[in-house]
């Protein structure tokens, strides 16, 4: 008897491995699946406009430092005129931000990215020191140059229209590139001189529409910063190193409002941008400094849920092969290792039938049918074999609440621990109670 259970434990331990690579399988379908939506999002960005930063506006005031210098060349003395070009960088002591942003859904066969609207009115102002300019010669000549009032942008190719930029009363005439080293994707304007020899405060205001793909980055560069954005879509992700205030943030089913009140007592930004200009550093986007991020994304996504789904799936077959060695001890019918293997075929097919459901229509209802399905199928198989409806019936009721208990796993992220343990406890404590007369040595002879 001991030899006829190691056989048949032996084979439903190879049904499990057989079912375990094919769970594995269906797992790379998932990972593909989800690596080509990753690849239509990254084609809808190349082929029209990426994820925006927005950076700025940054005041910069080139200058050149002039002076004489006697060289010696073949014996010969002569003076010569060197130049020095640097340049001042300012940022605004206040800068609010008030913005509006819709998101719309944009489709590439099966696969969909989100792409959005911003428009956005800037206010701000800058405060400017006397500046003391460190010479390299004591007696030499400072040129001033241009000044330049910068803005950078991720992706150009997101602009709406042409934006509007007053310095002071003055509306000025707006050119493309930030005239920034290193940042060099933007817009920019000439504004009039600026005498440094005693302090000045200039006031600023802009309009701007920008179109994007997935997510939106604002890097506060301000003294003193306040952004506020109001969206019609539900499902903002609020990303970066600064969080909306808590007060302020809005979530609901008609949109979102979140603002953000930012000093540069909290902020690097400032540091970080001007280390990466003297460093001679290039970080494309200004990922060197830090930002608010808003990413627009789905309310369910169908690949991280299918894939959290496939990893309970030997779990799930596990405890329908143990209600099924359970029916053999109590019952005495027995079950042959093919019958096994099937109804694990069958349970794992529910997994691929889910993910491509799920690409046609909303995840809920993919998941309603594909279990539905499932569940009518194994109903009738296991009908037969168990030889009876009303057994078929029972195990149908039983993978009823299994699907539906991994349903609430996969949508309640937080307690899918807290979810899987009391479920699992459950099982385990109705398995010992059902068994707890079985005099499993009696069941041995018997069979011997």
């Amino acid at each position: 008897m001991q030899k006829a259970l190691l056989q048949k434990a032996g084979l439903i331990g190879l049904v499990l491995l057989i079912l375990q690579g094919l769970l594995m399988a269906i797992g790379g379908v998932i990972d593909e699946r989800k690596a080509r939506q990753d690849g239509v999002v990254r084609e809808i960005a190349s082929s029209h406009y990426g994820p925006q930063v927005f950076t700025g506006p940054i005041l910069s005031l080139p200058y050149a430092e002039e002076f004489e210098e006697t060289v010696t060349a073949e014996g010969v003395k002569k003076t010569e005129t060197r130049r020095i070009e640097r340049s001042l960088r300012f940022f605004p002591a206040t800068s609010k931000i008030q913005g509006e942003a819709t998101a719309s859904t944009k489709s590439r066969g099966l696969f969909k990215a989100r792409i959005f609207d911003w428009n956005a009115t800037l206010k701000g102002e800058f405060v400017l020191a006397s500046q003391n300019i460190e010479r390299t010669r004591a007696q030499s000549r400072i040129v001033w140059g241009q000044p330049i009032l910068s803005i950078a942008l991720n992706d150009p190719r997101g602009l709406i229209g042409m934006p509007s930029i007053k310095w002071g009363d003055e509306v000025l005439a707006v050119e493309k590139g930030s005239g920034l080293p290193y940042l060099s994707n933007g817009l920019h304007a000439m504004v009039a001189k600026i005498d440094l020899a005693h302090p000045q405060r200039f006031v600023y205001a802009m309009q701007i529409g920008l179109r994007g793909t997935e997510s939106l980055s604002i890097v506060p560069l301000a003294d003193t910063n306040l952004i506020s954005i109001d969206s019609t879509w539900p499902h903002p992700s609020f990303g970066g190193q600064f969080l909306p205030d808590p007060q302020s943030q809005q979530v609901s089913g008609s949109g979102f409002k979140a603002q953000w009140k930012i000093s540069a007592l909290a902020s690097k930004a400032q540091q970080q941008l001007l280390s990466q200009f003297d460093r001679n550093q290039n970080c494309g986007d200004a990922s060197c400094a830090e930002r608010i991020s808003i990413r627009f994304i789905e309310p369910i996504d169908i690949y991280a849920l299918s894939d959290r789904a496939i990893k309970y799936g030997l779990l799930f077959i596990v405890l329908t092969f143990g209600c099924f060695i359970l029916f053999e001890i109590l019952k005495r019918l027995p079950i042959h290792p093919a019958q096994y293997l099937l109804v694990g075929i069958a349970m794992a097919v529910f997994f691929l039938v889910l993910i491509a459901l799920s690409e046609h229509i909303a995840f809920a209802i993919a998941y309603l049918l594909a279990s539905s399905a499932s569940i009518a199928l194994l109903g009738i198989y296991l009908s037969a074999v168990l030889r009876s409806r009303w057994r078929g019936l029972a195990f149908g009721g039983l993978l009823t609440a299994l699907y539906g208990a991994l349903y609430d796993l996969l949508v309640s992220e937080d307690s899918a621990l807290l979810l899987g343990s009391l479920l699992l406890f459950g099982l385990i404590a109705l398995a010992m109670m059902a068994t707890r007369h079985v005099d499993w040595y009696a069941i041995n002879a018997d069979d011997a």
